[in-house]
């Protein structure tokens, strides 16, 4: 059955067509009353709905994009097939913890082993350092290391696949531990890993970490660079470890940054995604009076005419910063908020652009309070990346396989209301909220509160 549909503009006459193809399929199955698994981007599989309910929700949140295989739905289970049919990212598989599509990796590359050296050689075969070549040495010698004696699939490998298959069918690391340890259990011989940790531990060397950097308790400064070896804030005098006198050191509050570079350059690295990243200018056809992608909106137009430069060469990425604050602990804490920090890539194609497993998050703010008018405060090192990004940064281009200068710029800020006064500084209450206003205000206070005249 053709699933091209699944990508298509949601309402559009090609993707309701689609819809009702997928309905009569699953009607073939269940019966007419029966409840099934909802496959729309909101609920993901995860809860059951009447029939009606589900084809409500695909309409309107869309089709889940990673969803090609319909196994929750009466299609039989066909892991070859899978394995052509998606793609996967490697982050999403080597840092689980981190985000999802850093690398774009087609599924086809976890199920062959030559393919997973082809893919070593793509991530450090543009790289010129002894670090970095020294990386690639350790990489090749653990993918050259069989399972067990005469085995044609090596250590690797078999890691890679199954942190591919946690990641992809959303396996809880404790039932993903006690898989190993059967495993481990049953097939002495093998060189299998008998934990999730140790299993990340195979593939750490791909990279795409993260930094900790901690922070002072009230928001003053953060100790990196000339304030790294600082044991108290250089401000407020505040000391940045919880219990000095114990043995191990804990740290007050710790910001946590994911590099953004490296995650933009592995897209580059690989021919699928960097056909991706030139879509908008080498396969989009422009519809007047039409807005299919970002390239139509006249930020992005405007953002041409004045950087001329950035806009010869359609590899340069145009990306947006979006953030919420948001509590980790669902109902059992009202008190803590956390603010992570995506990035959004917005060179890539409609159907790509916001899929979730794009968005690259690049911090993660600690609690328990929301950091207000410090956001600045956190968003240094994401700051220092964009004006890296915003001069050049070397990377190697997959397809003319060449280094080329990659470039990027932010165009969008995404955030609510209340978030506008975190991101920009600007206030956001009492008689200066309006935006249209601006310095000629047209409120007036009355009893209790500040009205707006004329709006």
């Amino acid at each position: 059955m053709d699933r091209s549909w699944m990508k298509a503009r949601k309402f559009s006459e090609e993707y309701i067509n689609g819809v009702k193809e997928f309905m009569n399929f699953v009607r073939e199955t269940y019966a007419k009353d029966a409840q099934i698994l909802c496959p729309c981007r909101k609920c993901l599989n995860g809860k059951q709905e009447p029939q009606g309910n589900v084809e409500d929700h695909i309409l309107i949140y869309g089709m889940s994009s990673t969803y090609d295989s319909w196994i929750h739905h009466g299609e039989p289970l066909n892991v070859e097939a899978d394995a052509d049919a998606h793609h996967v990212d490697g982050a999403t598989d080597i840092v689980v913890d981190v985000a999802e599509k850093d690398v774009r990796l087609e599924e086809e590359d976890l199920y062959e082993d030559d393919r997973i050296l082809d893919m070593i050689q793509d991530l450090y075969g543009s790289e010129d350092t002894g670090r970095q070549q020294s990386k690639l040495a350790k990489v090749i010698e653990e993918e050259k290391c069989s399972l067990y004696e005469g085995s044609e699939t090596s250590r690797f490998s078999f890691v890679v696949k199954l942190l591919h298959i946690k990641s992809f069918y959303r396996i809880s690391s404790a039932a993903f531990n006690a898989i190993l340890a059967l495993l481990a259990k049953s097939f002495p011989k093998c060189s299998i890993p008998k934990s999730y940790d140790e299993a990340l531990k195979f593939i750490r060397a791909l990279g795409l970490g993260y930094d900790s950097i901690h922070v002072c308790p009230n928001n003053c400064v953060l100790f990196r660079k000339q304030y790294a070896n600082h044991d108290e804030c250089p401000v407020c005098g505040a000391s940045r470890w919880k219990d000095s006198d114990g043995k191990k050191q804990i740290s007050m509050k710790v910001l946590r940054h994911f590099p953004l570079i490296p995650r933009l350059q592995r897209m580059y690295c690989l021919k699928k995604s960097l056909e991706e990243v030139q879509w908008h200018n080498l396969k989009k056809k422009p519809v007047e009076n039409e807005i299919s992608h970002p390239v139509d909106g006249e930020a992005w137009k405007d953002f041409d005419k004045k950087h001329r430069d950035f806009a010869e060469d359609a590899r340069n990425q145009r990306i947006g910063i979006g953030t919420d604050g948001f509590n980790p602990f669902g109902k059992m804490s009202a008190s803590y908020s956390m603010w992570p920090v995506f990035v959004m890539p917005y060179n890539l194609p409609p159907w790509a652009c916001m899929d979730q497993c794009n968005l690259m998050m690049a911090l993660l703010i600690p609690g328990p309070n929301s950091p207000g008018k410090d956001f600045d405060l956190f968003l240094e090192p994401l700051v220092e990346e964009l004006l890296e990004l915003w001069k050049g940064v070397n990377t190697y281009d997959a397809l003319s396989e060449k280094k080329i200068n990659l470039r990027a710029a932010v165009l969008w800020c995404i955030h609510d209301y209340p978030g506008l006064s975190t991101l920009s500084g600007r206030v956001m209450s009492g008689y200066y909220v309006c935006l249209h206003c601006d310095k000629d205000p047209c409120s007036q206070r009355i009893r209790n509160k500040i009205c707006y005249i004329g709006h």
